[in-house]
C-alpha cells in the first residue's frame, strides 16, 4: 500500500473507539486538547507577556514559543512512528504538495482573514469583550524578525499536524464524525491562547474551525501549513510598512 492509498481518519467499515487507537496516542491526545491549554496557562503566569515586563522579546517570549512547537511536533511524530502510524494517516504526504493546494490555501487566506475582520470588529463595537493588546510583542529588530520567521514556520508545522491533523483524525476514529474533530480541536487551540483575553480566545477558535473546515475539505493538511505560515509571516510585510 503506497502513502497515496492512504485515507485520512478512517473509512465506514473500519474499526472505531477508543480500542481502535493505540494507548500512546490516546496519551498524546489527552495532552494536546488538555495539557496543552494547561501548559499555556502556566506559561502566561510564570512568564507573563506584559509591557512592563518583556525585556526581551527573543529570550521571554520568542524562544520558549518555538520551543513549547518544537516539543508539540516531536511528540506527534514519535508517537506516529512508534505505532507505524504513517503521515499519510493524518493528512500529510508529498504528493499534496501541488498547486491546487496553494491555491486553496491562498483562497482560504483571504476569506479567513476577510471573516475574522469582521467578527473582530462585532466584538470590538459591543464594548462588552475587553481586548488585550499585543502589538509589543511584535518583531522589531533584524534579529526579532529572524526569530519571528522561525516561529511562522514552527506554528504552521505544530499546529497544524497537532491540532488539525493528529487530533481530528484520532476522534474522527473514536466518534465517527468529523465535526466532532473540528470542534474539539478549535477549542483545546483556542484555549492555548488565554493571554490573549477573551476576544483573543473566541478569535482563535473560530479561526480554528476555519482550519479545520480547510483540513476536512482538502483531506490534507498541506493547505492550512501554507495559509498558517503565510498568515504569520505576512506581519514582516506589515511592519515593513509602518
Amino acid at each position: 500500500m503506497t502513502e497515496s492509498d492512504i485515507q485520512i481518519g478512517l473509512e465506514p467499515e473500519e474499526p472505531r473507539g477508543i480500542a481502535a487507537i493505540p494507548s500512546v496516542q490516546i496519551y498524546l491526545l489527552l495532552f494536546l486538547l488538555i495539557g496543552y491549554p494547561l501548559l499555556s496557562v502556566v506559561m502566561s503566569l510564570v512568564n507573563n507577556p506584559d509591557t512592563a515586563k518583556v525585556t526581551s522579546r527573543i529570550g521571554q517570549i520568542y524562544l520558549p514559543s518555538l520551543l513549547i512547537q518544537i516539543i508539540i511536533l516531536t511528540l506527534v511524530i514519535l508517537v506516529l512512528r512508534r505505532t507505524a502510524t504513517p503521515l499519510a494517516a493524518i493528512g500529510l504526504s508529498k504528493e499534496d504538495v501541488n498547486w491546487a493546494n496553494l491555491v486553496a490555501a491562498l483562497i482560504f487566506l483571504a476569506g479567513a482573514w476577510t471573516m475574522i475582520l469582521i467578527l473582530r470588529s462585532a466584538i470590538m463595537r459591543s464594548g462588552y469583550i475587553p481586548e488585550k493588546d499585543f502589538l509589543f510583542l511584535l518583531p522589531r529588530t533584524l534579529p526579532e524578525k529572524g526569530f519571528w520567521l522561525a516561529l511562522s514556520i514552527g506554528a504552521a508545522l505544530s499546529e497544524e499536524i497537532a491540532f488539525r491533523g493528529y487530533i481530528i483524525t484520532r476522534l474522527r476514529i473514536l466518534t465517527g464524525r468529523y465535526w466532532m474533530g473540528a470542534l474539539v480541536s478549535s477549542l483545546a487551540f483556542s484555549l492555548g491562547h488565554l493571554y490573549q483575553g477573551l476576544a483573543g480566545v473566541i478569535l482563535t477558535f473560530v479561526y480554528g474551525l476555519l482550519f479545520a473546515g480547510l483540513f476536512v475539505a482538502r483531506k490534507s493538511i498541506v493547505p492550512g501549513i501554507i495559509a498558517h505560515f503565510l498568515q504569520d509571516a505576512l506581519v514582516l510585510f506589515t511592519l515593513a510598512q509602518m
